[in-house]
């Protein structure tokens, strides 16, 4: 042994002393371990703040001066901002790809669709909206190059022309948005459209963001302009329909113009909102008349915020294995966070040596502070300034992932809880440390990238300079000369089936990176700070799979599992690690100062078992034989029936028990099919009852809402009654049918029930009757003053439902859901065309009479 017995035990109780108390029981070193990693994000931020201070004081009086400012489309085919500058001589027009709500925050006046803007105002974000013009979705098709007959949105993939659209996130939204209104009308989707494009992208005549193809998806006053300037564009409104839009200012102050507005307007081309046209302009005017005003913004704002992820997987074929929108590129970074933090728990859970628990929580530490900065750089949109040095923190988790490395390969061979480093790893460190400087101070060099900050487009249009290949240099010679340390000092027990995999990742990194920097698509398109944390994770776990790093996770296995009661403590006797078996005995001081006194022999721990003790490196080794084999020898026939008569209570207990969970099993599935079949209508209750202050029409949203509940009531009602009996009395769907039609009264929609039953109904057609009502009352709340006359009758040995609106009902669809489960149960649903403006709804069931089952 390495040091001296201690005969004399220590006088406390060692039963819960364990490798984490032990760590609990010294705070600074608890600290150190667990609360270091959570401090990186705090750093970065300190340093941003100190070092923007300048850059942020700026910012705030760019924001005063945007007081004077109207951000105009940056729209190669508009001479909007050339007009505005006339009327309003005071304010100075600048032309960008607009965010407005950015722009609005900052004091600033912005051109703007309605779509965004009643919003706005409905929110308000903004407080004043001066619509000016109509932005009408057309078709422009370059007579001077093409005879392609055009006249629908149909005709544009057997044109077998190049058609060129805008594809920023607004114009894709509105344009796309205006072929669904014609492919599908007023409810429409995407799909339709992202199917047409589609096609086009397939033959290689989709053209993004160019003017330049024959045939143009664009606005109407882009073609107007088109032609001012000697192009041969005919107009197409499409025979399908398209959509047209308000544009104007979105401002915060009140505006004062200076000229004639319309005036100005009609002499630069533009149709106003009243729908006139200066004369010589739009020369397919009459088309206009069935073109559709955008009225529901709220249905296009859900459907169309879609667009541009649609537009790039489906069509653009760009982004197919990163995020194509905000919304993912946001999901994506919580998922991996998720991954993350279970990773570190798992990894450090199956470690047992406290600096390589530290080295995994560091790691989890700096991936977690990587994709918490990088969630606050995207929430940051006032001051560009703090935006770039939030960006340029990044790589201080990228270049401290390495040298944790490093670290670990360096106290590897030494004892648990030598944390210290020796000196060429600190000079590394602090070299690390003055370039990640360099990085962050890039703003007054740019020696790590060279960029022009007023440029609206630096976050895409900037280099590499000799700053950020040093720092990539150091991080891969500080991740090789990591890896190669470990290969050194654990030598003896590598798996070397698996030695390539840590290279081949490492090439793998390498590559990826050589492809972000010369802006490769693959690489360039993906989120850097994810995929690096997958190589971390993948490089981290294969060097702990092929022996690089020692983990006991199977040590403990062997103990738990083993038959043998066995314990191994350190030299003060607390437990290190112990079997299953030997867990249940409770050592005491005394009993241990005995074992070791007369050791090797054993001493009696209690009636059945001896206990041995013997002497391991840092420790003891402790171990029980249990006797009772031979005691039970010697034990009389009394004692074995009362063994019996204990294993019957055991049994009848057990029986109790298991009776009882069978009863609790059967109640728990019960309550889930009850809830399966009910949650999602609980969710849209839910969200109703939310969304109730915002919407319009609060009478008829209320009704919505107690015919949901009068429906969830019911339907919970018939679910049990499901499971109860086979048959419902003819009278009581009448009276659910009655309920709901009272309730529907309030949207208002008048309902009548009439019943000519003459046999009960079976329960379960009964429930989906009840379904398929209260599926038409539904829609029938949204239409305005709907009557509907509801027949429920037996015929021809079948159960009917007939429901008779008053108004074309073509609209109406029934839950897909409920459509299934209807023909699950055999029955049958029609639609009936009565007369030329009526339509009928039939549902039936087989049964009735004695045909009940």
């Amino acid at each position: 042994m390495a040091e001296t017995l201690n005969p004399t035990p220590p006088h406390t109780d060692m039963r819960l002393q364990t490798e984490a108390s032990r760590q609990y029981a010294n705070p600074r070193r608890f600290v150190f371990t667990t609360a270091l990693p959570l401090l990186y994000p705090v750093f970065v931020l300190c340093c941003i703040f100190l070092i923007s201070l300048g850059g942020c004081a700026s910012g705030l009086s760019a924001m005063a001066a945007e007081a004077g400012v109207v951000w105009c489309a940056n729209d190669e085919y508009s001479v909007y901002g050339d007009v505005v500058s006339v009327l309003l001589p005071t304010h100075a027009v600048q032309y960008r790809a607009v965010r407005p709500f950015d722009q609005l925050a900052q004091g600033a006046a912005v051109e703007a669709f309605d779509i965004q803007a009643i919003p706005a105002l409905e929110a308000h974000i903004a407080a004043y909206w001066y619509p000016h013009y109509l932005a009408t979705v057309v078709i422009a098709v370059d007579r001077s190059r093409t005879e392609a007959n055009i006249s629908s949105w149909s005709n544009l993939p057997d044109a077998e022309e190049a058609v060129g659209m805008s594809t920023t996130i607004v114009n894709s939204e509105m344009l796309m948005g205006a072929i669904a209104y014609g492919l599908e009308g007023e409810g429409f989707r995407l799909d339709k459209t992202v199917e047409l494009l589609a096609a086009l992208g397939e033959k290689g005549h989709f053209v993004a963001d160019s003017f330049s193809p024959p045939i143009l998806i664009c606005f109407d006053y882009q073609a107007e302009e088109m032609i001012r300037r000697g192009s041969d564009m005919e107009i197409i409104i499409p025979a399908e329909g398209t959509l047209t839009y308000e544009k104007g200012l979105l401002s915060n102050t009140e505006l004062v113009f200076d000229a004639d507005v319309d005036g100005m307007l009609l002499g630069a081309g533009f149709r106003l909102v009243d729908g006139r046209a200066a004369e010589g302009f739009y020369s397919n005017a009459a088309a206009y008349a069935g073109v559709m005003r955008m009225k529901d913004y709220r249905h296009f704002a859900t459907v169309c915020q879609d667009a541009i992820r649609l537009l790039r997987q489906n069509v653009l074929r760009i982004r197919l294995y990163s995020s194509k929108d905000g919304r993912q590129h946001q999901l994506f970074v919580m998922v991996y966070m998720i991954i993350v933090v279970a990773w570190v728990s798992i990894t450090t859970y199956r470690v047992l040596r406290s600096d390589i628990r530290l080295s995994v929580l560091l790691t989890g530490g700096l991936l977690l502070g990587w994709s918490i900065v990088r969630l606050i750089k995207y929430q940051v949109s006032v001051a560009e300034v703090v935006d770039r040095h939030l960006w340029y923190s990044y790589y201080l988790f990228q270049m401290a992932l390495p040298l944790v490395l490093l670290w670990l390969a360096c106290i590897i061979d030494k004892p648990d809880g030598q944390i210290s480093s020796p000196t060429w790893y600190r000079a590394v460190a602090i070299c690390s440390g003055l370039v990640f400087f360099l990085i962050l101070t890039n703003d007054l060099h740019f020696l790590a990238f060279p960029l022009d900050p007023g440029n609206p487009n630096w976050t895409t249009d900037y280099g590499y300079g000799p700053v950020y290949y040093v720092s990539l240099a150091i991080s891969f010679l500080s991740l090789l000369a990591g890896l190669g340390l470990l290969i050194v000092k654990s030598r003896g027990q590598i798996r070397k089936a698996g030695l390539l995999l840590p290279f081949a990742f490492i090439l793998l990194l390498a590559a990826y990176c050589y492809g972000y920097v010369h802006r490769i698509p693959i690489a360039w398109e993906s989120d850097l700070t994810m995929v690096v944390a997958v190589f971390a994770f993948f490089v981290y776990e294969t060097i702990i799979r092929i022996g690089l790093i020692p983990v006991n996770s199977r040590y403990a296995a062997f103990f738990s599992h083993s038959p043998l009661g066995i314990q191994i403590t350190d030299l003060s006797g607390a437990i290190a690690l112990q079997a299953a078996t030997a867990a249940a005995y409770a050592l005491r001081a005394d009993t241990f100062a005995a074992a070791l006194a007369s050791s090797p022999s054993p001493v009696q721990f209690d009636e059945d078992t001896l206990l041995f003790v013997s002497g391991v490196t840092g420790g003891y080794m402790l171990w029980y034989e249990d006797i009772s084999d031979l005691n039970r020898l010697h034990r009389d026939m009394e004692e074995s029936v009362r063994n019996l008569e204990v294993a019957n209570l055991v049994l009848a207990e057990e029986e109790k028990i298991r009776r009882a969970l069978d009863a609790e099993n059967a109640r728990t599935q019960l309550m889930s099919q009850l809830e399966t079949e009910i949650t999602n209508h609980t969710v849209r209750l839910s969200t109703m009852i939310e969304q109730l202050e915002m919407v319009m029409d609060k009478p008829k949203a209320t009704a919505r809402i107690m015919l949901l509940l009068c429906y969830l009531k019911r339907r919970c009602n018939l679910f049990f009654r499901e499971r109860e009996a086979t048959v419902l009395p003819r009278g009581e769907l009448t009276l659910y049918l009655d309920e709901m039609a009272e309730i529907a009264a309030f949207s208002p929609v008048q309902v009548i029930v009439a019943d000519s039953l003459t046999w009960d109904i079976p329960v379960r057609f009964a429930t989906l009757l009840y379904d398929f009502f209260y599926n038409v009352v539904y829609w029938a709340t949204w239409l305005d003053d709907l009557r509907i006359l509801v027949f429920l009758a037996s015929e021809g040995g079948r159960i009917l439902l007939r429901m008779l609106p008053s108004e074309d009902a073509h609209s109406f669809r029934m839950d897909r859901g409920l459509e299934a489960s209807i023909a699950t149960a055999g029955g049958l649903y029609e639609v009936k065309d009565i007369d030329d403006d009526a339509v009928g709804f039939v549902l039936s069931f087989p049964g009735g009479g004695d045909e009940i089952v």
